[in-house]
């Protein structure tokens, strides 16, 4: 195996697995399925292992658990299904970044900065309960988790194997996903600062995986209309303000 590994995760009907337009050698190519093994393209099928009934959460734990799921193997880059390397310039670009050595990399998030206004965002597109949202939100308050401090996207994650601070962070990070929400977004930046762990963007400022000429972006298909996603985000975001300000008054 290569020291460095392109893996993902291909577990239910959200996504299909695509083959990459091109490829470079000094990858592997690793899927992981619910069960069985073999090839597929470029890409060498694996079952997870883990008895999940979830396919939600049997992904998730692919996509946290590299170091155990990859043993071999130095740099581990994790790639939603719906992202697709599409010029040989990729390829370069996360090398120069394994050549840095800053032991995490992913994406920023294009819109928000904040993990609160990210759990709106969640409930407001549907993607979350709004009582799981909550659970969330009172647990970062209780934690004194400051507003503001960063979001990512974590749908793509390049990690050193070899630094513990990682380790550490996809342990609790899993810890988070199974207690709280399955919504790994909503636990990523508490669980890296928790851990003190440096990481860096792994795309140039301003360039997120929608713009980012060196991937292409498939949207699911379950994707909803503008119009429908901007109401839904500001009623969802009223309901918590309004909850929040009931909790505040109570305590008084």
């Amino acid at each position: 195996m290569s020291r460095w590994t392109i893996y993902t995760a291909i577990v239910g009907d959200i996504d299909t697995l695509v083959q990459p337009r091109v490829v470079d050698s000094r990858f592997d190519y690793v899927c992981f399925v619910r069960r069985g093994s073999g090839r597929q393209g470029v890409w060498e099928l694996r079952e997870i292992g883990e008895d999940l009934e979830d396919d939600r959460m049997l992904a998730r734990y692919a996509k946290l658990h590299p170091c155990e799921l990859l043993p071999d193997c130095e740099w581990s880059l994790w790639m939603d299904g719906n992202l697709v390397p599409r010029t040989a310039a990729f390829y370069d670009l996360v090398a120069d970044c394994i050549a840095e050595g800053t032991p995490l990399r992913t994406f920023v998030h294009p819109y928000r900065d904040c993990t609160y206004e990210e759990a709106y965002a969640c409930v407001a597109a549907g993607k979350e309960s709004f009582g799981t949202a909550m659970k969330v939100v009172r647990y970062l308050e209780r934690e004194g988790f400051p507003r503001h401090c960063g979001l990512c996207e974590t749908s793509l994650l390049l990690r050193s194997h070899k630094d513990l601070k990682v380790r550490m962070l996809n342990v609790l990070w899993w810890q988070m996903l199974q207690n709280l929400s399955k919504r790994d977004q909503l636990s990523f930046i508490y669980c890296v600062r928790r851990v003190g762990l440096n990481w860096k963007p792994i795309l140039p400022a301003g360039t997120n995986m929608r713009s980012c000429e060196q991937l292409d972006y498939i949207h699911h298909d379950r994707r909803p209309s503008r119009p429908w996603l901007v109401k839904k985000w500001y009623d969802g975001r009223r309901r918590i303000e309004k909850w929040l300000l009931r909790r505040k008054v109570d305590s008084i």
